[in-house]
C-alpha cells in the first residue's frame, strides 16, 4: 500500500488541535496502522474526521482544497480553511502513487471550475448536478493503481449513486488503488473487506459493520421509522 502508518508528533503546545481526541491519541500513544487497502473513519460530527483526513491529504502531497494528485493546476487555486495537522504528521508506506485524488465535499464545486477548464470538449461538469459531476469526475480520476482520500463521498449522492461509488471502489482496489475515506454513510462502509476505524472521545477504536454506530441508527430508524421520529419528537 502507498500508505501503510500515520504519527503526529510534537505539536505546538497552543496549537488548538490538540483538543481534538483524535491528535491527542495519535501524539501520546502510537501510530495509527492502515492494514487494509480501503480504511474508513467514522465518528461523529466534530469528532475530527475531516481534520485528520485533510492532514493525511496534505501530508500525501495534495493540494488542501482537493483534486488530482501532484496536478499544479489545481495548487493554492482554492483556498479553504484548513488547520495546522500536516505540519506534524509523517506518513509511512511503500511505493510512491503513481496517481492520486482528493475530494472533498466543500470545495468539489470549485474543483470542477477548473477541471471543466481544462476539458476538450464533452458535457461540463457544472452542466451536471452534483451527485451527476462527483461520478463523472472519480470514474475519471480513480480509475487505476493510486492513492484516493475521499472526506464524506455520499455527500450529493442517491442511495444507488452510492452503491455505483462502492462497486466503482471494489475495482480500483483489485486494480492496486488505496482508499482513504471519511463517511457517515453505512453504505459506503459497507466497501469489501473495508477497515472502519471509530473516531471517539478516547481515540481511535477499530470496529466491524455491525457495530458502527452509522449502521446500527440506520437499521433501528428503518425496522420503525415513526416510532424511531416519535421517540426524538418527545
Amino acid at each position: 500500500m502507498f500508505i501503510n502508518s500515520v504519527r503526529v508528533e510534537s505539536i505546538r503546545e497552543d496549537s488548538y488541535i490538540r483538543q481534538l481526541p483524535v491528535v491527542r491519541y495519535l501524539e501520546e500513544y502510537e501510530a495509527l496502522k492502515l492494514t487494509s487497502p480501503v480504511t474508513c473513519f467514522v465518528g461523529d460530527n466534530g469528532s475530527g474526521k475531516s481534520t485528520l483526513i485533510e492532514a493525511i491529504a496534505i501530508a500525501a502531497g495534495f493540494d488542501a482544497a482537493g483534486g488530482p494528485l501532484r496536478d499544479l493546476e489545481f495548487r493554492g487555486v482554492i483556498h479553504p480553511t484548513h488547520s495546522t495537522l500536516s505540519r506534524w504528521m509523517h506518513l509511512r508506506g511503500g511505493d510512491i502513487p503513481p496517481r492520486g485524488y482528493f475530494l472533498r465535499a466543500e470545495t468539489h464545486y470549485d474543483t470542477v471550475t477548473i477541471h471543466d477548464r481544462k476539458r476538450n470538449g464533452g458535457k461540463l461538469r457544472h452542466e451536471m448536478s452534483h451527485g451527476e459531476s462527483l461520478m463523472s469526475i472519480l470514474g475519471e480520476q480513480a480509475n487505476g493503481a493510486g492513492l484516493y482520500i475521499f472526506d464524506e463521498p455520499e455527500s450529493g449522492l442517491s442511495v444507488v449513486r452510492q452503491m455505483a461509488l462502492v462497486a466503482e471502489i471494489h475495482q480500483a482496489v483489485k486494480r492496486g488503488a488505496q482508499f482513504i475515506i471519511a463517511t457517515h454513510s453505512p453504505i459506503i462502509l459497507a466497501i469489501p473487506d473495508a477497515a472502519i476505524v471509530d473516531i471517539t472521545d478516547h481515540g481511535l477504536e477499530d470496529t466491524v459493520y455491525e457495530e458502527a454506530e452509522a449502521v446500527i441508527a440506520t437499521r433501528e430508524f428503518l425496522e420503525d421509522p415513526q416510532g424511531t421520529i416519535r421517540y426524538i419528537l418527545g
